[in-house]
Formats: structure tokens, sequence, C-alpha cells
């Protein structure tokens, strides 16, 4: 895999209308066809219906590389592999079920700290003190899901399994003829899967990438699932695994102006300090962040969450 400064990468926001992604292959000047993933729309992958406005926005000849369809082509013809993902997957929702009683403990003490003011002492030490243990409860099951997954990709041993490697060369001439390569939104953790199962990085790495929204959760050092507001359950954010580790400077929000109470400083707030370690983005449709030659240019509305509780530019 190419060095995370090294590679050419436009990360964006949602693509309602693919104006930014359009943008994002004008400032690259690429009018050559691409190849795209669309893994992270599942069973949606190849649907004429929701594929047609991305083609649209592609230089003409593009093509899909099919990873999810492949997978499951894959999974039907050594299904050895789809045992062995499904027994790492009950794995994880096993720890991830500990991890969830523990993170709601810890953030609810977090936020009544933070919350809490006082005239007598200084309560910041505090304050930081309780957040530090929401991060050390974050790093020990980032670390944990990490010895599970390595324990895993050690047993598939993907890159020797013949079905992978005509999988993987296949994939291989078709970039061949591609002049980028663009990663659509979706599930973060299937299209995580996708391209780690068909080594999508690992070849070809003189490509630019081009992501938007789960499609660039997938890349980043680790992926971070929020929700303030879920249909069902505690609105935690929750670190989900590693990532393809791409970029470390920020963490990817996407659509957080619906999923997060913004208004809300104390949530803000803790969720800065929390992610201390990266810039938490906020991805919207206006949202481009590009590196190039290991040096990033931020849009000028790009904005994240700030330790003060409100919103705040992005930094390059």
């Amino acid at each position: 895999m190419s060095k995370p400064s090294q590679r050419r990468l436009v990360l964006l926001g949602p693509q309602p209308g693919y104006a930014s992604l359009r943008e994002a292959l004008g400032r690259l000047e690429i009018t050559s066809p691409v190849a795209f993933v669309t893994a992270g729309w599942e069973d949606e992958e190849s649907d004429p219906q929701q594929l047609q406005p991305l083609v649209d926005a592609l230089p003409e000849g593009s093509f899909n590389l099919d990873l999810f369809q492949r997978s499951e082509q894959l999974f039907a013809d050594d299904p050895d592999v789809i045992e062995l993902l499904r027994d790492r997957q009950d794995e994880l929702r096993h720890l991830r079920d500990v991890y969830r009683v523990r993170l709601d403990f810890a953030l609810d003490a977090a936020r009544r700290v933070v919350r809490r003011k006082e005239e007598l002492i200084d309560i910041e030490p505090e304050r930081e003190s309780a957040i530090d243990m929401v991060r050390q409860l974050d790093r020990g099951y980032f670390d944990r899901t990490g010895e599970i997954c390595h324990n895993y990709e050690r047993r598939l041993d993907t890159a020797r399994r013949p079905q992978v490697k005509r999988h993987r060369e296949e994939i291989s001439k078709q970039l061949d003829q591609a002049a980028a390569i663009v990663i659509s939104g979706g599930h973060a953790a299937i299209i995580l899967n996708r391209l780690k199962i068909f080594g999508l990085l690992e070849t070809h790495t003189q490509l630019p990438i081009i992501a938007w929204s789960a499609g660039a959760m997938a890349l980043s050092q680790r992926v971070v699932f929020f929700h303030d507001s879920p249909p069902q359950g505690q609105g935690n954010p929750e670190v989900l695994r590693a990532g393809m580790a791409l970029f470390r400077k920020y963490l990817p929000l996407p659509d957080a102006r619906n999923r997060l109470r913004l208004d809300d400083k104390l949530r803000v707030e803790l969720f800065s300090r929390r992610f201390n370690t990266h810039q938490c983005v906020v991805f919207d449709e206006h949202t481009v962040l590009d590196r190039k030659h290991g040096k990033w240019t931020v849009s000028d509305r790009a904005q994240r969450l700030g330790e003060n509780g409100q919103l705040v530019q992005v930094s390059a």
C-alpha cells in the first residue's frame, strides 16, 4: 500500500447531485475513464436507476469494479471465506456489546462532569480525566478489534486463495485502464471489508482516489459510527475498527448536520475532545479536502467540531 502522505486523495461529503464530485474530477483534470466502487450500496450496487446519476457525473467509459457482486461470487465459490468472516463478525459483535455497556456508563459520567459547575475548585482537570477515561476505553476496544481482525486475516490468507487471486488479477487489468479510483458512500464496514478482500489499494498506487461519505470513512485511520438520535438504541458515537489508514489527520463525519445535534454545545465539545487526535470534520455536500504531494487544501466552508462546543474552520 502507498504511504498515506504520498497518494493524491480527495475527500467529499454526501453527493445528492454529484456536484462536488464533478468539481473534484475537474480539479484533478480527469477526463479519461475512471474505475468506481459502489460496494457500500450492497445489493443495489448495479441498480441502473441508482447507478445512472453517478455514471452521468463520471467521464465517458467509466466502469464499475463490482466489488460487492464479486464478493458474493467469491463466497459461493469458496464458502470457507464467508464462514471465517461470519465467525469474525460474531466475535466483533460480542466484543462490541460489552464495549457499548461500558461506553454508556463512561460517557454518562463524562457528560455529568463536563456539565458540572464548581466555584471552589478548578473543575477542568476532572473534566479532562473523565473524557480521558472514554478515550482509554476507545483505545482498548480499537486494539482488541485490531487483534481479532489480524487473527482472521492470517487465517483467511486471502492472497493465496485461487478465487481471490483471480478476482484481484481481473481488477488489476481493469485498473490499468483507469485514470482514478472513485469510491462512493453507503455502508462503511461493507466498503472496508471489500477493499481489504480484493486488495484494491495495494496496487496501482499512482492512481488518485476520490471518495465521499462512507467511502471517505473507510479510508480513514479509524472508523467511527455516530448518530445522536438513532431510530433505536442509545445515540453514542462508537469506534468501529481500523480503516485503511490512507489519512490520519481527519475523522470524517458525513451528513453530520442531520445526524448530530450540533446546537448542543456539550455534545459537540465532548465529541471533539474525545477524538482530539483528529479534526472531526462535518462533511456536507460542500466539503472538499484535497491532499496533493502530502499537503492538504480545504474548502472555505469546511467545518469541524470545536472543543468550545461550536463549529470552527477546518485546518489544513
